[in-house]
């Protein structure tokens, strides 16, 4: 019998994949044109992973003009109280 934890890791592995070939599928990418076109889907996910990246980097950049501030006020504050109570 498989320990537990071997049984749960094969469990999420096989959940995982089936997520991952749903969503390849939808995407209209099949095991044979994986392998035919290896390198130009590794050029491909490469790609879209830096588009990805400079699109989340503008977001987080504009994001922390308001965020940064906010909770350098707050750090602030919070060690003004803890000075005046001692």
């Amino acid at each position: 019998m498989m320990p537990q934890s071997v049984g749960r890791t094969i469990f999420k592995l096989l959940l995982l994949s089936l997520v991952v070939g749903i969503v390849m599928r939808f995407l209209g990418v099949t095991p044979r044109s994986l392998i035919a076109n290896f390198g130009e889907t590794i050029e491909s996910l490469f790609n879209s992973a830096m588009s990805f990246a400079s699109w989340a980097v503008d977001y987080v950049l504009v994001g922390a003009v308001i965020v940064v501030p906010i909770w350098l006020v707050t750090v602030l504050l919070k060690m003004g109280k803890g000075r005046k109570s001692e």
